[in-house]
């Protein structure tokens, strides 16, 4: 199976604190680390630990940071052949600080910024030969859309719309695989998500979108979604989380990789919510994403 992710590469800077300072305000943290990350090269590392052939199509910046993401994402096995390195700028960069389980993040896209549509279609032959085209939105938007637009219908498109921005009505129809968040979710419908009941619901105004199998996952109460004849809600995997950085991601790419190995929805879903619920035991990025061998 062959899956090409198109996003992010960001280094991450990560530092825990006992709480999460004001504004203005400096303190103390702890445990300060730097780890490969970005939504695109997280999702690409997770399909890879998954057993797929997976390519990250994007750009790093020509500077240290850039190579050492390039060189985590070998290590993984992730396929290094569509990674561009833009002259004169710096590789996507995010600030993640860590309390209590959770995180604030700030971002500077660096190089990601011109992954441009343009970029993009240099690549159309290949993207049109993959079993799957997995895609967020830390790169331009013009660009997601430009990616849809060339396999929408010819090559199964993975959508996980994080960071949320609004999208084109035209460009969510036909969308094979639609994988917000509760809180993205609200922007996608209209409709905020208080408990399971509307997420049930918030399913159907998504395939009422042309949205062919809406997800929408809901932290620790599980995830919902439409399995081609019905919706269903899955309980969450109780566990103690230490971070909960690339928990998301790490479900995305899972969700992707077994799909495309030919796993049932149902089946999917529950290795990506166990591969998820590993991640958060583990601190850091790319290197809390498990193997299939510690799933099955």
């Amino acid at each position: 199976m062959k899956i090409i992710v198109i996003g992010s590469a960001n280094m991450d800077m990560v530092m825990e604190t006992g709480r999460i300072p004001h504004r203005g305000e400096t303190i103390h943290g702890e445990r300060f680390f730097l780890a490969s990350g970005g939504k695109g090269a997280n999702q690409a590392v997770a399909c890879a630990r998954m057993g797929a052939d997976t390519w990250l199509l994007g750009k790093v910046g020509n500077d240290l940071f850039g190579k050492s993401l390039v060189d985590s994402l070998t290590g993984y096995g992730v396929k290094p052949d569509f990674i561009a390195v833009e002259p004169d700028t710096t590789s996507g960069v995010a600030v993640i600080t860590v309390c209590e389980g959770d995180n604030a993040i700030i971002l500077d896209s660096g190089a990601n910024a011109k992954v441009t549509p343009a970029y993009i279609r240099q690549y159309e032959e290949e993207l049109l030969s993959a079993d799957a085209v997995l895609l967020q939105l830390e790169i331009p938007l013009d660009s997601v859309y430009e990616a849809i637009r060339l396999v929408k219908g010819k090559v199964s498109v993975f959508l996980n719309p994080a960071p949320a921005v609004a999208i084109d009505e035209d460009i969510l129809q036909g969308v094979d695989y639609f994988m917000p968040n509760e809180h993205e979710c609200a922007l996608y419908t209209g409709h905020e998500i208080r408990g399971i009941a509307d997420a049930l619901a918030a399913l159907d105004l998504l395939r009422a979108k042309g949205i062919c199998y809406p997800l929408i996952t809901l932290g620790d109460k599980g995830v919902v979604y439409y399995d081609g004849s019905t919706n269903v809600h899955k309980e969450g995997r109780k566990v103690n989380a230490v971070d909960t950085t690339a928990a998301g991601d790490t479900f995305a790419g899972t969700l992707a990789a077994m799909i495309c190995s030919g796993k049932t929805m149902g089946e999917a879903v529950d290795l990506a919510q166990q591969a998820a619920s590993i991640t958060v035991t583990r601190s850091g990025a790319q290197h809390s994403i498990p193997s299939l061998s510690e799933l099955i």
